[in-house]
Parts: C-alpha cells; structure tokens; sequence
C-alpha cells in the first residue's frame, strides 16, 4: 500500500546519494539506503538477481527446518501477498461496492477462481484482471492489476476496521478524471520489483521480472535468498554454521539487521532521504516506517544495539506477539529494576510510574490518515504532556 510514497522515497534517496560527494547526507550514519544496499554483492531482500533455478522453496527447506517453517507459515509475512481470487477477503464477500463521487466500483470474485476490479461513472466503464491481493488483510489489502500489458495498484484497497473498500493510502483524495485513470496508479521499473519482492518470493530472476513464476508471500528464500548451494552443502556433509551458501540474518550488526528488515518496512536512510521537511502530519505518516521510527529512539546509539533491534522483539518465524506484557522483558533487559544487572552497571533506570506494560506509555498507538487502523510508535521515548494532548507524535 502506498507506493506512490515509495517511488518518492527511491527518487530522492538516490539524489541524496549523487549528493553525498559534496556534501554531508542527512541520514542516520547507522542506515542505509534499500537501493545501495541492493547494489552491494551478496543476497539481500528483493535482489531480483539470482537464477530461478537455485530457489528450492519452502518443502525443501522444511525438510531439515520443519518447526521453524510450519510456524513461518503462521505469520502474517507468508501471506503478504496471494492471488486475488484467493484472497481471504475475496472468497468471504463475493462482491465488494465502493462510490465516490460519479465512480461506482466493484471488486469481484469470478466463478473461474479469479477477481475483477472495474469502475464506472454512468457513461464509461473500465474493467482490469485483479491478479495479485497484497496486505495479509490484517490492516489492510491492496490488489494489483493487469491491464493492456500495464500493472497497476488499485486506487481502492480493503479496510478490515471498516469492512468495505476505501482509497489507497498513498493515492488522491481527489476524484479521477476519468475512468482508465480510476482504476489505479500504473506500476513500473524499482517500484514494481520491490512491491513484488516484498508481497511474493522470486518474482524477479536473472533481473528478469517474472510475476506468473512467483511464490506467494514471504517464504524462506524471501528472507534467507536461494537455497540450492545451502541444500547441496548440507548433503554433502558440510555444516559449518559460518557458511555463506545462505544468508543468515542472525549474523548481521545491529545496524545492519535494522535494515535488513527496513529492505520492506523502510529503512531511516529511506525515509530521512525522501521524507519531503513540509509534510503535514510528518510524525503520523512516518509510524508505518518501524526501522525509522526505531532507530530516532535514545537508545538507539550510532551502531546500534542488538537489544533494540526490530528481531530482538519480534521473531520473523512466529506469529506477531500482542500482549503488551510479554514485551515487558525486553525493556526490563536494559531498564532494570536494580542498579546492576548482568554483572554490567547500567545508566537507565527503570520506570518511577510502572513495572509493566511499558508499551502502552513508551510505545504508544496512533492512526495513521487513511488506513483506518492504529500503529505502534516504534519511537521509544518519554512522552510529553504536550504530545499527549496534541495526540500526535513528533517526526
């Protein structure tokens, strides 16, 4: 959802980069940029470099990975992304309706397996193939349309919160000009890669974009790259952990982990380089970006800390965790309730108003305009009474 604030974010970033030659960057010197790091060697998310023949998919991996693999398939990141016609949401309603101003939209399940997505305003009428469902649908579902050989985003995506369709996040609020325009914002080059890098598994190979071959969601390979070389070593006998016939993430910095993650939730490189100074509700906006939002934290230090990092509290192989106090730990890791701890003498002190549910004061909710659901600030700070009040946080 929102990539027309993506396309944003990848054209100013490498201006940034052209910049840097002369002059200082302003991003945190602890990230950096989705596009460099795709320029690097070695795997990294969305790297549409590799031949398809070295993916192996999830069956195989599961083979010495099972646990891991069977809970992986719980979480929302494997069903980031699936064919429309087999969208949860889809099947369930049959037929979607949405009005805006003179445009009547339909989304529509086919009796073949397939959807439609077409809009009319009483004169004309225009219809697309909705192939892809992207958003496991949790907090939002945007699909991806096919038409003269074109991919589009949807101007319309699914809100659970609200149970019917409303306007994308990312596009105008401002009625199309016509009926071709009302379909949706069309999707080309980077940007096309990355909302298919970060919905599906190898849709691009040999940098050859490749949709139909496509793995729905974010499998194994997704994250970890192609497994050809890794499985031929195992059988082969060889199980050195430090093996680089596949990426572990594990082995990352701090800093790099947070990017890792960032390749798809934006990295605070992105989002400083593209974030224009005057956007209205800057701080709102940017709670989508959790790296970013992460990394402005005081306790976040110029190479990081592997404490704070987004797989510190989150593990990618398991369903989200949702009870604040089970967080609880992690902060308590650093602000402990005694002067030492871990035979380390620690400058943060524990919380004066409470011992639990640091989240809810230190993390706080807010709804982001136009998506209908409130996000986590992974901005970890005092809250002033100001903001409080403002109820909105700062950038």
């Amino acid at each position: 959802m929102g990539r027309k604030f993506l396309r944003l974010l990848l054209v100013v970033a490498a201006v940034s980069m052209c910049q840097a030659r002369t002059q200082e960057p302003v991003v945190d010197r602890s990230s950096v940029t989705t596009e460099m790091r795709l320029e690097n060697e070695g795997w990294w998310p969305t790297k549409g470099e590799p031949q398809r023949s070295l993916y192996v998919g999830n069956d195989t991996c599961a083979a010495c990975h099972r646990a891991i693999t069977e809970s992986q398939e719980t979480t929302p990141m494997y069903h980031a992304g699936v064919r429309a016609g087999q969208s949860v949401t889809v099947e369930e309603h049959g037929q979607l309706n949405f009005q805006e101003s003179s445009f009547h939209y339909l989304l529509t399940g086919t009796p073949e397996g397939g959807a439609t997505f077409s809009v009319s305003n009483g004169t004309e009428s225009s219809t697309a193939d909705a192939t892809w469902a992207f958003g496991a649908g949790e907090v939002g579902q945007t699909y991806i349309l096919e038409k003269d050989g074109d991919y589009l985003e949807s101007r319309l995506s699914y809100f659970p919160t609200i149970g019917t369709l409303d306007i994308t996040v990312g596009h105008s609020p401002q009625p199309p000009a016509d009926t071709k325009q009302a379909l949706g914002q069309k999707l080309d080059g980077s940007t096309l890669n990355l909302c298919f890098g970060c919905h599906t598994t190898a849709a691009t190979s040999s940098e050859r974009f490749e949709p139909e071959k496509a793995t729905p969601g974010v499998q194994c390979e997704a994250c970890h790259g192609p497994g050809a070389k890794h499985v031929t070593a195992m059988r082969a006998g060889d199980d050195d952990p430090n093996s680089t016939t596949i990426m572990n993430p594990a082995h990352l910095s701090s800093a790099d982990s947070v990017d890792f993650c960032g390749t798809c939730h934006r990295t605070a490189a992105d989002v400083t380089a593209g974030m224009p100074a005057n956007m209205q509700n800057a701080g709102l906006v940017s709670l989508r970006f959790q790296p970013y939002r992460l990394e402005k934290s005081r306790c976040w230090k110029e190479n990081g800390d592997a404490r704070i990092t987004c797989v510190a509290c989150h593990d990618p192989h398991r369903p989200l965790v949702r009870e604040l106090k089970d967080y609880d730990s992690k902060c308590l890791a650093c602000h402990s309730l005694k002067p030492e701890a871990h035979g380390v003498k620690l400058p943060q002190t524990a919380c004066k108003v409470a011992t639990e549910n640091c989240a809810s004061c230190h993390m706080p909710k807010y709804e982001v305009p136009g998506t209908h659901a409130k996000f986590t600030d992974h901005y970890i700070r005092v809250v002033s009474a100001a903001e409080q009040t403002a109820g909105s946080p700062p950038r």
